[in-house]
């Protein structure tokens, strides 16, 4: 991002390890130990414990990334698939069956829901649980739009017309998935937080909080403004040298509801990592702190790289007079992106939205057809947007109903709307209404369609456009408007859309299913069911006292090796040196 570009030390990278911050704990001040220490890190909401397959909120998934576990993992420097749970696995030659071999040894954390408190070893059978819950009806379960259509079995199970699935089979230690499509995602799936495996007995308590085989374990003193997780002594994962993770005692997640407080206590040193930093405090980053950075051995570290991330505007196509294709051409062609992005954003952006929803990451997406895409998408046009919405039945913006947007609550989301306001109300001569909305409300506002337009922002859950794609998938659309649409939630239906999108999700190889995917991602770009405004690229703050904190572009967190040291102008000159 060329906004970063005048700063010296600068760990950058295609997907880079970085170091974040916190407290130096008596237990490694003075020597070499690298153990203890608490982990804090803010989020932009307040915290609510659901159940995993429930889960739509990326800082709810990263709390929960600490304390579950899957068959499989991400590795969080380069988002390759690792064993977890599994010790290792076999596909078949026709690339319909994944066989793991479950780790041995491994027990849930000690909880209340189990006998006596202690937890017990995990079995086959929890997987099969597992499985179970992603393919159980309920309208907030959010797992099953990720493997419906998937696993043999599966969706009889999920309407009823099974009393279990069929493609789940238990031999010994040993699990085989049958899937009804060869997939290039299906690994990929299963390492996402919907596939973790919990036990049965922490869904027969009167309240949920999660119970896993993790690093860490949820403290029930947490509330919905501070998530504090604490070491899981019992936690089966060791380090190369064979020295028991984690390494620090704790990890605290707290939600400030003003920007500029969380950057306070961070400067303070309160706070050890800043996942994205507000844009009213770019310029104090980038210039009034800059020595900070720069010196030698720096107090704070600042990386920037691409995220796996769209940000758009979604309609809402249950509104009357966005039912009119021209007209949402119309408000596509009047918002400047450019202008958006350089002047309130303050370059905090990978590119401008020029694109499809997938964002345009030609080292993840290899050989994806982005430049047919930008074809049929978008940029700045002030006179065809006129015309267009004129042909619709509003020259000049006569007779155009208000329409209302509702956002995320903060600081930088106002600044955003407001100039999104200002830019369609100058081209069109039209009014739209902001709104923000606390976090948690916005999500329910947006899958029941109360209001026209909704800014949303999508990280990926796993390194393809079907996990873009799938917000509009016509076929997960709910028939009654009283039934919410988390995933779709704009209730864009085209069957051309969804023909294109199941061809890219059933491909046996990833040229086929990129293809199809593009295809998709075409159709939608015509449709204009979107606006997208940007693909994401944020600064990112640490302490410079924390390490092993890796970052990757889809805002994966893995704490278990993180440790704390002082970092020496002697180290910081080598890295200066290689970098």
């Amino acid at each position: 991002m060329k906004i970063l570009s005048n700063i010296s030390l600068l760990l950058c990278a295609a997907i880079l390890a970085s170091c974040g911050g916190g407290e130096e704990t008596t237990e490694n001040a003075g020597d070499d130990s690298i153990y203890g220490g608490n982990f804090t890190m803010p989020v932009g909401s307040y915290f609510k414990c659901i159940k995993p397959v429930q889960l739509q909120k990326l800082e709810t998934a990263q709390v929960y990334d600490q304390i579950l576990e899957g068959l499989v993992k991400y590795n969080p420097k380069t988002l390759d698939i690792e064993p977890a749970l599994a010790t290792e696995w076999t596909i078949s030659e026709d690339g319909l069956s994944y066989t793991f071999t479950l780790r041995e040894g491994v027990q849930f954390a000690d909880n209340e829901c189990f006998e006596g408190g202690k937890g017990r070893a995990v079995t086959p059978e929890d997987v099969v649980y597992s499985f179970e819950n992603i393919y159980t009806k309920d309208p907030e379960n959010r797992a099953y739009l990720n493997f419906y259509n998937t696993i043999v079995g599966g969706d009889e199970f999920y309407n009823g017309e099974a009393e279990e699935i069929s493609g789940i089979v238990i031999d010994g230690n040993k699990i085989t998935f049958q899937i009804k499509e060869p997939s290039s995602v299906f690994i990929q799936k299963l390492a996402t937080v919907y596939a973790t495996i919990v036990p049965h007995e922490s869904f027969t308590t009167s309240e949920y909080i999660p119970v896993g085989t993790g690093p860490f374990i949820y403290d029930k003193s947490s509330n919905s403004e501070l998530v504090k997780l604490y070491k899981n002594p019992n936690f089966w994962g060791t380090d190369e040298d064979g020295n028991q993770l984690p390494y620090i005692d704790s990890v605290s997640f707290v939600y400030y509801e003003n920007s500029d407080e969380q950057m306070d206590k961070f400067w303070d040193g309160e706070l050890s990592y800043v996942p994205n930093v507000p844009i009213t405090s770019v310029s104090e980053v980038l210039e009034e702190r800059i020595s900070e950075f720069e010196s030698n051995p720096p107090k704070y570290m600042l990386v920037s790289q691409p995220q796996l991330s769209t940000t758009y505007l979604e309609f809402n196509l249950q509104t009357p007079v966005l039912k009119n294709k021209k007209v949402r051409k119309a408000l596509n062609l009047a918002v400047n992106r450019k202008k958006l992005v350089e002047k309130i954003m303050k370059n905090q952006a990978y590119e401008i939205g020029k694109f499809g929803i997938t964002p345009p990451i030609t080292r993840v997406f290899k050989d994806y057809d982005f430049e047919g895409i930008e074809d049929t998408a978008y940029v700045y046009n002030p006179e065809e947007a006129k015309k267009l919405l004129a042909e619709a039945g509003y020259p000049g913006g006569k007779n155009f109903p208000t329409l209302s947007m509702q956002f995320r609550l903060g600081n930088d989301s106002y600044l955003i709307a407001s100039e999104i306001q200002n830019q369609l109300r100058t081209a069109l001569n039209i009014n739209i209404e902001i709104e923000g909305v606390e976090f948690n409300q916005l999500i329910e506002n947006q899958a029941m369609g109360k209001a026209d337009i909704f800014r949303s922002t999508w990280f990926g859950d796993f390194p393809n456009p079907e996990t873009f794609l799938i917000n509009a998938y016509g076929k997960i659309v709910p028939e009654s408007n009283e039934e919410p649409s988390y995933m779709n939630s704009s209730r864009y239906v085209n069957p051309a859309f969804d023909e294109a999108y199941e061809r890219g999700a059933k491909a046996a190889t990833q040229e086929e299913s990129y293809q199809a995917f593009a295809d998709a991602e075409k159709i939608l770009m015509d449709d204009a069911a979107f606006i997208i405004l940007w693909y994401g690229e944020d600064m990112m703050l640490q302490q410079s006292n924390v390490r092993d904190l890796e970052t990757n572009g889809m805002r994966f967190l893995d704490l278990r090796a993180v440790y704390f040291k002082e970092r020496t102008a002697t180290e910081s000159s080598q890295e200066n040196a290689e970098s």
